[in-house]
């Protein structure tokens, strides 16, 4: 059988690809992009691949191809899920058709993301399976095994993955796909499909009666396995926490037994049978203490007497990622993790040099002063926050919303800012709703015409699908007109003057007042560099006005300003110069 090294993301999409998808659907978000890219890559020509607008209308567009037998896929991070749980808790009452697979890639630590969410509490809460691998194969094989579980009962799957088994890297023994050659056949059941209260009280009813045969179905699974070992001390672990334990054991040489949950429900039996004859247990899992909750309920079942150690306890910490360096903590009971003589420097996050939206912030600040209020989005731009013009982040689209509520009672300039994907993904009602409720605020659309922070992918402002297919491009300013706002305009962040003087003429306009700062993003544009940027030190007067732009190539050393080798050649620092010092010369 062939071999690949590949990222977990490529692993989950090589068994969607294997297990027979015939539509995948999903919205850009680290740590999940990878997986509709591989997709891409491998099976552009055999799978309706799409980049949604959101995850709502992706789990949606998802749960329709199923209803047609066909099986599907929704794939996103977990914030993502927070959009589409509306649909999601009612699709489980309703059934599915074709396996229907939901990809949730979460993120302990907030590598790239506003909180550290734990997806599982979203398929408890929705009474849903899901699986969690532990492994990069293990990660392909369940993505093909829960199309099968998912159409045996007639429900949605979830997998679970985490940012390191999703980024993290492995060989992975590659099938063939095999798919179920049906025709796609909608058959109409009301009574299944329309979730009128009616309906719903008795899909309710069926929904927890599939639960008690599910119930009994993950007691045989063997991903949920036990490793037997020594003594009356246990460890029970999910996922990537399983490799973790099990590399502390094997450098400790130590031979305990290990409970390894794969799946939730959790298999009950196989658990409480596991710790009847152990007096303490570790648990271990990334994110909330899922698996440790349903502990505490086995245990007064089938060992009331056992020692239950993990988050709740406190003997494991409740934030962040696990290592095998915080296992070693926690069982040693050391105050200190074990050191490695690595060093790695520390690298703060920076916008790119050249980036338009250097040239927006800094024109905002110029216009609005510094008592201006800036509610914003998720994305590249709020790395403004470095700059003070990111006041808020909550998350996507909520940067209107909020500047809304704040303008009720706040007399100093509301300047809501939010890219262009984001725009379209939340951001649409936001705007409706101001205009409607006549707010008083600034919308600063940052129009880099991609989805840049997660690996610049198409969105429907750039005239392209996921498949490098011409579509209709979304006029943005026309859109927004067409919302109601009077004052819209378009300006190129590069040209810092202009802007400035263009803003200034509705800088004290009553209502809802739209910015676009349109200007492709600097790793997209095909331009070649045509200028060599400088600094003529016998003029520059050393006010560091330039050092005012943010932009990481302009630097004071040894009491000089300096253009260094990462300058993109945009001109934005010549631009704001007052005395000429910056200069070009044509490469």
């Amino acid at each position: 059988m062939e071999k690949k090294y590949l990222l977990g993301n490529e692993a989950i999409a090589q068994g969607l690809f294997e297990g027979g998808v015939e539509a995948s659907f999903a919205y850009p978000g680290t740590p999940s992009s990878e997986i509709t890219e591989y997709l891409l890559s491998i099976a552009k020509d055999e799978i309706y691949i799409e980049w949604s607008i959101n995850e709502k209308v992706a789990f949606e567009n998802a749960y329709g191809v199923s209803l047609t037998g066909k099986r599907s896929c929704v794939i996103m991070k977990h914030v993502g899920l927070n959009v589409a749980s509306d649909s999601l808790l009612t699709s489980a009452y309703t059934g599915i058709v074709g396996g229907f697979i939901i990809v949730v890639a979460d993120d302990p630590f907030a590598h790239s993301s506003q909180n550290e969410q734990d997806s599982r509490r979203y398929a408890q809460f929705s009474k849903i399976v899901c699986f969690e691998p532990s492994t990069i194969q293990e990660a392909k094989d369940i993505a093909i095994f829960s199309f099968e579980f998912s159409e045996k009962f007639k429900i949605p799957v979830m997998i679970r993955s985490v940012t390191r088994l999703s980024h993290g890297k492995s060989d992975v023994l590659i099938g063939k796909r095999k798919v179920k050659n049906i025709l796609p056949n909608f058959v109409k059941n009301p009574q299944q499909f329309v979730m009128v209260p009616a309906n719903a009280r008795i899909a309710h009813e069926k929904l927890n009666e599939k639960l008690k045969l599910i119930k009994k179905e993950v007691e045989k699974l063997e991903i949920n396995k036990i490793d037997k070992g020594e003594g009356n001390l246990g460890f029970v672990s999910s996922g990537l926490t399983y490799l973790y334990l099990k590399e502390y054991l094997s450098l400790k040489n130590k031979f305990y037994s290990v409970f390894k949950v794969s799946s939730y429900p959790i298999p009950e039996k196989k658990l409480g049978n596991f710790i009847k004859k152990l007096k303490k247990v570790f648990v271990f899992e990334e994110g909330d203490p899922v698996v440790e909750e349903f502990l505490y309920f086995c245990a007064k079942k089938y060992n009331p007497e056992i020692k239950i150690l993990g988050k709740i306890s406190g003997d494991v910490k409740k934030e962040g990622e696990l290592s095998v360096e915080e296992i070693e903590k926690a069982i040693e009971k050391k105050k200190k993790k074990m050191h490695h003589n690595i060093y790695l420097p520390q690298r703060n996050p920076l916008l790119c040099s050249g980036c338009s939206h250097l040239g927006s912030f800094y024109i905002l600040k110029k216009v609005f002063g510094k008592n201006a209020i800036f509610p914003a989005d998720i994305g590249c731009y709020t790395l403004g926050v470095r700059l003070g013009t990111i006041d808020t982040c909550l998350c996507m689209g909520a940067g209107i919303s909020v500047g809304s509520g704040i303008s009720k009672f706040e007399k100093n300039y509301i300047i809501s800012i939010i890219g262009d994907s984001t725009f379209f993904h939340a951001g649409i009602p936001g705007l409706i709703n101001s205009v409607y409720n006549n707010s008083n605020q600034f919308i600063a659309i940052l129009d880099n015409r991609t989805t840049a922070m997660t690996g610049h992918q198409p969105h429907p402002g750039t005239g392209r699908t996921a498949k490098g297919e011409k579509t209709i491009e979304i006029d943005l300013k026309k859109l927004v007109e067409s919302c109601g706002v009077k004052n819209v305009i378009e300006v190129d962040p590069y040209k810092i003057k202009d802007t400035i003087e263009e803003i200034k003429k509705i800088k004290d306009e009553v209502g809802v007042k739209v910015i676009i700062f349109k200007r492709e993003c600097i790793h997209i544009t095909k331009k070649e560099k045509e200028f060599y940027y400088y600094v003529d030190k016998s003029i520059c007067k050393k006010c560091k006005l330039c050092l005012d732009i943010g932009c990481p190539s302009i630097n004071l050393i040894n009491g000089e300003i300096e253009i260094g080798i990462l300058c993109s050649g945009c001109g934005m620092c010549k631009e704001i110069c007052p005395f000429g010092a910056i200069k070009n010369e044509k490469i």
